[in-house]
């Protein structure tokens, strides 16, 4: 597994064009980054675990974070985003996601219920989790694509802008479940 606090502040430079999502990429071997997402991913489910619908629900007249509903359900849509792409640049029979992002901050949707956001959040885990392990050994690592927004993606970019998309939503769930323990919601 990635050592997060070395590979935090490498996001951030890709993040600021201080370095490229593809030369990023190459610094981590792919299982690496897959086990890494893995362990991610129910750290997500573990913060939304035992909040309340007043929790999930709740948006800050103070803080400027999305509430806890927008960024699970924007994780998960544009989740078919990442997905889509892993099944473009390998070879794989697997079905694409219908629904996926295209853009930046689609997906979010306020006033779903915790119980919702859960067995969401673990439906799209199984999904995602099938893909990866229908495409990880079924692509050519020498594959790349040009996107628009991140430049030359191969998987293991794709794979990494998947991660780092996790990550940064994780953190945005976790300081909003302290805002609203703080605020005694």
């Amino acid at each position: 597994m990635i050592d997060l606090d070395i590979l935090s502040p490498q996001l951030t430079d890709a993040f600021k064009n201080k370095i490229t999502w593809l030369e990023l990429s190459t610094r981590y071997p792919l299982d690496e980054i897959i086990e890494t997402f893995y362990a991610t991913r129910p750290r997500v489910a573990n913060a939304i675990e035992d909040l309340t619908d007043a929790q999930v629900v709740f948006a800050s007249p103070v803080h400027p974070f999305w509430t806890i509903s927008e960024s699970i359900t924007h994780l998960i849509f544009s989740q078919g985003g990442y997905l889509n792409q892993l099944l473009d640049i390998a070879t794989s029979d697997l079905p694409h996601a219908v629904e996926a992002a295209r853009g930046f901050g689609q997906g979010a949707k306020q006033g779903i219920s915790a119980q919702q956001l859960r067995q969401r959040l673990a439906a799209a885990t199984e999904q995602i989790h099938t893909a990866i392990e229908g495409t990880r050994n079924d692509h050519d690592p020498n594959k790349a694509e040009t996107n628009e927004f991140f430049g030359v993606c191969t998987y293991n970019t794709w794979m990494l802008l998947l991660l780092s998309h996790e990550l940064d939503h994780l953190r945005q769930i976790v300081a909003m479940r302290r805002v609203v323990r703080a605020e005694k919601i």
